[in-house]
């Protein structure tokens, strides 16, 4: 049996290094989730105050083009060929987090849910630490699982059983590769955390949002702006339109 320090002296730098990589990860994903939160709220806020706004301008554009063309200011648009919808075509289909999850999630999950979830293995049976990672894999197995994420479920699963392998090993060495183990799992979790950053940052309404708060830092609110600039494009159209049918009147 292993003193305790030879088994602190083998364990400790890797003990430390998952330490460290852990707190990364959790704070990768919090900056992920503040992210998203903050782009979800400038979204909505968008298409309530824009779209409408947006929406009332198509109409008079479509409205405008029928009058120019029936004073035969313009010549009619050829008709589109209506195609198929191929296998891809649907908005909600492939990764959308609004499609019905896979047979093969749903097979992931389960299997990660008997594993993991904190119910099962009786209480006496497991330590504090097992019990918190237990609570914690499933919370982010439960995230992955409403956003329809495999390769994440995959990860949780696999981080498990590297866990779960050597829970019973009390050998430094053993402990010392388990450690290695899970540090390499987290090291993949923060690339795939840094790579979703990225999309996200590199987005339309990101973009917009940095145009925002560029903007705000300036001392001047670009969305105002950008609602009062849609407004005068509706003014000029209703303006154009109305003088139009004085013209032809039908």
């Amino acid at each position: 049996m292993p003193s305790n320090s030879s088994l602190q002296t083998l364990v400790q730098p890797a003990l430390e290094d998952v330490t460290a990589l852990e707190r990364r990860v959790a704070e990768r994903e919090r900056d992920l989730l503040s992210a998203k939160t903050e782009l979800q709220q400038l979204q909505v806020r968008y298409l309530s105050e824009l779209g409408a706004l947006y929406a009332e301008l198509n109409a008079l554009d479509e409205e405008l083009a029928q009058a120019e063309i029936k004073a035969g200011l313009r010549v009619p648009d050829e008709p589109e060929l209506d195609e198929p919808d191929g296998p891809e075509t649907s908005a909600s289909g492939g990764c959308s987090s609004s499609s019905a999850p896979s047979s093969a999630l749903k097979a992931m999950f389960r299997d990660i849910a008997r594993a993991v979830h904190p119910d099962a293995t009786p209480v006496a049976h497991t330590d504090e630490r097992t019990r918190y990672r237990r609570h914690s894999l499933m919370a982010e197995a439960n995230r992955a699982y409403a956003e329809r994420d495999e390769d994440r479920l995959r990860l949780i699963l696999r981080a498990w059983k590297l866990d779960e392998d050597a829970a019973q090993c009390a050998d430094p060495e053993a402990e010392r590769a388990r450690l290695q183990r899970r540090a390499a799992a987290m090291t993949e979790r923060l690339a795939a955390l840094e790579a979703d950053l990225a999309d996200l940052r590199s987005s339309a309404i990101a973009r917009l949002k940095s145009r925002i708060d560029d903007a705000r830092a300036q001392g001047w609110d670009l969305f105002a702006e950008m609602i009062r600039q849609i407004k005068r494009e509706i003014d000029a159209a209703r303006i154009k339109l109305t003088r139009l049918q004085r013209r032809h009147p039908r």
